[in-house]
């Protein structure tokens, strides 16, 4: 026979609620009446029923995340919202988001109308599409936004430092001497491209050098975007001597490039990258970039949202989290004009 939440509750010494209260971790139990009621699931073997659960509360105990293929680092996003998302016992449904389509927004309005999901967390650039905003705002539905482009209003997101993160790169390369730096600006409708523009713009001016136009090429932050990008700044005679490449996938088509060219780097020509991929270690040389804390975005932003659907105020509603230069071989010195 089944063990019920019943027998739960007699074996502990407690009420029915209290063992409720334990399995769906909500407040109001001391640490030790806690711990009596989860000896007592352990040793019966008890197994909540979910969809009691869910029935009750009314609830789908499901967060879904908006996904688009444009987007950028989506692996990244989705592999993180799912490992922290069952950590909360909820189930994550990944959603592929194309405004375009009509369909598209169907689904999005279907899963939200329905009550299919409890919360939504958007990916850039899912959260510029209005339809998007519309829904959540007719809906009532709780939104966290990672990354989002437009950061104004009182919508909770969490995102990265990417100005101070490549305001820090940018400097790194001066130090090393560089003074004709390319840069690689990535798609425009993300905000992590438009500010780490800024940040590489800002550190130039600090350091009192030339912003050249032609250094600067909008790309994609993928291996093609690198390669063709890293073609275009390096075939004239006055060529940088580093490129910021804007993103490790982008860097790693720069480095591969310079090889067809027969450029040696860093001997000649210094590239970065951003983000802290695992391939930004595992290429040769390895790849100078920022590494960006997406574990701990992900993670704040799931925390955000379940504290919202527990009416808990967690004190925090936008957060920037900073990200930390690492140094590879693929930055050195500017090369000597006279070696």
């Amino acid at each position: 026979m089944a063990v019920t939440i019943k027998d739960v509750a007699r074996a502990a010494g407690c009420s029915i609620k209290t063992v409720s209260r334990v399995v769906n971790d909500e407040p109001y139990v001391s640490e030790a009446t806690r711990a009596r009621v989860q000896k007592a699931i352990d040793e019966l073997g008890y197994v909540p029923n979910i969809f009691a659960r869910r029935f009750a509360q009314q609830r789908s105990y499901t967060l879904g995340v908006l996904l688009h293929s444009g987007g950028y680092n989506q692996q990244a996003w989705l592999s993180s919202i799912l490992e922290i998302g069952y950590e909360y016992n909820y189930d994550i449904l990944p959603q592929s988001y194309f405004p375009a389509y009509k369909k598209s927004q169907q689904k999005l309005a279907s899963l939200i109308h329905e009550r299919r999901i409890d919360g939504l967390v958007t990916t850039p650039p899912c959260d510029l599409d209005e339809f998007v905003l519309q829904q959540v705002t007719q809906s009532g539905i709780p939104l966290v936004r990672v990354n989002p482009y437009d950061r104004s209003g009182d919508l909770p997101y969490v995102s990265g430092d990417d100005f101070q993160g490549a305001r820090m790169l940018t400097q790194h390369l001066m130090d090393l001497g560089h003074r004709r730096i390319a840069f690689f600006r990535g798609p425009l409708n993300h905000r992590m491209s438009v500010d780490r523009f800024h940040g590489y713009r800002a550190a130039l001016e600090e350091g009192r050098l030339e912003y050249r136009a032609e250094w600067v090429q909008d790309s994609l932050f993928n291996f093609d975007g690198g390669y063709n990008a890293t073609r275009m700044v390096m075939r004239g005679e006055d060529r940088p001597t580093a490129i910021f490449a804007g993103s490790d996938e982008s860097a790693q088509g720069a480095l591969f490039a310079l090889r067809e060219m027969g450029i040696e780097v860093p001997g000649e020509v210094s590239v970065a990258g951003f983000d802290d991929m695992p391939l930004a270690g595992n290429t040769w040389p390895g790849i100078t970039t920022v590494q960006m804390p997406y574990r701990n975005i992900v993670e704040q932003a799931v925390n955000l949202l379940v504290d919202v659907l527990n009416k808990k105020d967690s004190g925090l509603q936008q957060v920037i989290l900073p990200g930390r230069l690492i140094l590879r071989g693929s930055t050195g010195p500017v090369p000597d004009p006279q070696g």
